[in-house]
């Protein structure tokens, strides 16, 4: 402001030196013509060339006067001139400093608004990213865990479908082998039954010859004897024959008939331990087994054992025993 002012002055300032130069140059003009006319009418004295040069001086001092006053209302004028400038440059100065004060004061608030601008947009995409980051890990560790789940589930599904493939093939071999033991077992019953029926037949057959050979040598001993040893029985008779046979024979000639059909009998690992079942057996008089019947028992028993006589060689019993074992009942019990 101070400088501003100061070029205002020396702009103010020149007009009036100009005043002043030509003021001057002026008064030294009216001297100099004044000096002149004193000079030519020198020695000549009269009241008109004393009044003419009175009324000059006088005209002089009045036009320097106003000269003066004009220069002093000049410099009055110019004061003001330079008041009103001042004011002026300093209503400008505070205008320009109110204005630079706003600028700096819209400048400011622009900084702040773009710096909070700038803070808030870094803030916001600090979050972003933040958020984008959780986002990413989240995807990632939910597809990690879908992954690993997935992984896990086909794996049991492998595992599972594995163990129900060997589970089926092992029951598929076990079911092969059991049927093929099956078919074995039935084939050798089939076989055994076979070999059973065709040894009855040709046992029966035999035991039927020897029957009529032994009718034909009972008749001719009857006949020599006189009807002494006749099959017509009769109290004595009876009694004769179980006198003939004791307990310790019977019980005997039982167990031998139990040990045969032990030695058929199979029992996989004593399968039937503790068990009993009851068999009636009708034999022959030489120990071939015409019939056999369960009277009782285990069920699965009594269907293994029935087997098992069928395929025993029965022992041929005592001819003194035969009528007390001809049909007689046992009690087997796997051994």
């Amino acid at each position: 402001m101070s400088a501003m002012s100061n070029k205002l002055n020396s702009k103010l300032n020149l007009p009036i030196i100009i005043s002043i130069i030509l003021h001057g140059i002026l008064i030294i003009a009216l001297g100099y013509k004044f000096m002149s006319d004193t000079g030519e009418n020198y020695g000549s004295i009269n009241g008109n060339s004393i009044d003419a040069i009175m009324i000059d001086s006088s005209v002089m001092t009045e036009q320097y006067q106003r000269q003066l006053q004009a220069q002093s209302n000049q410099r009055k004028v110019e004061q003001q001139r330079q008041e009103q400038l001042d004011k002026q440059v300093e209503e400008l100065a505070e205008k320009a400093a109110s204005e630079k004060a706003a600028a700096e004061k819209a400048a400011a608030e622009k900084a702040a608004a773009e710096k909070a601008a700038a803070e808030k947009a870094a803030a916001e995409k600090a979050a972003a990213e933040k958020a984008a980051a959780e986002k990413a890990a989240a995807e990632k560790a939910a597809a990690e865990k879908a992954a690993a789940e997935k992984a896990a589930a086909e794996k049991a599904a492998a595992e599972k479908a594995a163990a129900e493939k060997a589970a089926a093939e092992k029951a598929a071999a076990e079911k092969a082998a059991a049927e093929k033991a099956a078919a074995e077992k039935v084939a050798a019953e089939k076989a055994a039954a076979e070999k059973a029926a065709a040894e009855k037949a040709a046992a029966e057959k035999a035991a039927a010859a020897r029957k009529a050979e032994q009718a034909k040598k009972d008749k001719a001993l009857n006949d020599l004897l006189g009807g002494l040893t006749s099959g017509t029985p009769n109290a004595s008779g009876g009694a004769a024959s179980r006198k003939g046979a004791s307990d310790g024979e019977l019980d005997k000639y039982k167990s031998l008939v139990q040990n045969a059909i032990s030695n058929k009998f199979i029992n996989p690992p004593n399968l039937y331990r503790g068990k009993i079942c009851e068999l009636q057996i009708q034999i022959a008089p030489d120990g071939l087994l015409l019939n056999v019947t369960s009277k009782g028992g285990d069920a699965d028993l009594c269907r293994e054992a029935l087997a098992a006589t069928k395929l025993a060689v029965i022992p041929k019993p005592a001819s003194n025993l035969y009528n007390e074992v001809k049909m007689m009942s046992i009690e087997f019990q796997p051994k």
